[in-house]
């Protein structure tokens, strides 16, 4: 983390290519820039501003969403995306495992299945899009070692940079943010180089552990005992809170809580009346409620799915037998006029 003090990201704010704070306008424009998803928007403001400086084949990109955020994603076809969290930090969700980066982290992303990207609310990202034609010019002859680096180009769909290369790392970054901003002048053989560089640097130095499945940092200390009993429904709920858009399992929760499902289960029976995913959808309805009534003009639709509401009669629904009426009369009741 200490290496992100020595990046200079002043000349990249020089390419600013989006501001918004319009979530249908973040949700059509992003997909076109970085890969084709699908974006839910959760809590927080939504403040969306992307800068991005292309070479000839890399962009260097700097993205905020100020609200939560999580990202359906189809598989990157030809290219890798490389995120390190400047603050906060992400979740990535491939094939039923899960990994966690966190800021100062260099994550390699080049996924050939669908996959699912959670950020908290107030992430901020530094994001390389590397095209992996870079590697196969390197590597123009039809050698066994050019067969086997460029099916997938990477053999991980999800991987860490080492900690002790983002030194490295972060210095190739710098050079390429601190470039002119017209090429001229530049050889184009040079600066094709350079890019063959920044590709295979991260082809070269692929980690072992990539793609295991991520131990919740919720969980208590191996060994530690828990005083509180109720300290296992306090991590389990505010790991709700921090996901309230995401695709969340009972798994899930009780990696969340530190418990098996079982335990939690009967936890949370015990102190709530409810299971945990009862719980779970409790306390987004709640939410929606909340956002319903602070947000005249609000869109019931928009709200509903950026809280993890995908069928929409059952959320009516859900939300009738909580709170007594419809979703669209506690928008209604914003305009009745004070007696």
């Amino acid at each position: 983390m200490q290496h992100l003090a020595n990046l200079n990201l002043s000349r990249l704010h020089d390419h600013l290519v989006f501001h918004s704070d319009c979530p249908s306008e973040v949700r059509s424009t992003l997909g076109s820039i970085l890969s084709e998803h699908d974006l839910t928007l959760g809590e927080g403001k939504v403040d969306t501003t992307l800068f991005q400086r292309r070479l000839n084949d890399i962009s260097v990109m700097k993205l905020t969403y100020g609200a939560e955020v999580n990202v359906k994603a189809s598989p990157f076809k030809g290219f890798s995306l490389v995120q390190t969290p400047l603050r906060g930090s992400f979740e990535v969700e491939i094939a039923g495992r899960r990994k966690t980066f966190g800021q100062g982290d260099v994550a390699v992303l080049s996924p050939q299945h669908d996959l699912g990207i959670h950020w908290q609310e107030g992430s901020e990202q530094l994001i390389l899009k590397v095209p992996h034609h870079l590697i196969s010019r390197r590597f123009n002859s039809a050698s066994q070692t050019s067969a086997n680096s460029m099916g997938t180009a990477f053999a991980s769909p999800a991987f860490k940079l080492d900690d002790s290369l983002n030194l490295i790392w972060h210095s190739l970054v710098q050079q390429a943010i601190d470039l002119p901003n017209s090429n001229m002048g530049l050889s184009n053989m040079w600066l094709e180089h350079f890019e063959q560089t920044i590709a295979l640097f991260l082809l070269t130095h692929q980690t072992a552990e990539a793609g295991k499945p991520e131990v919740s940092q919720y969980a208590p200390a191996s060994g530690s005992a828990c005083k509180n009993s109720l300290a296992p429904l306090e991590r389990m709920e505010a790991y709700i809170r921090q996901r309230l858009c995401a695709p969340i399992s009972l798994v899930d929760l009780a990696s969340a809580a530190g418990l098996s499902p079982r335990s939690l289960n009967a936890l949370c029976h015990r102190y709530h009346g409810v299971s945990p995913m009862v719980l779970l959808r409790n306390m987004r309805l709640d939410a929606v409620r909340h956002k319903l009534q602070t947000s005249p003009g609000a869109n019931v639709t928009n709200i509903a799915l950026d809280h993890g509401f995908g069928h929409l009669g059952r959320f009516s629904a859900y939300y009738r037998e909580r709170f007594g009426e419809l979703p669209r009369d506690t928008t209604m009741r914003q305009f009745l006029p004070c007696m």
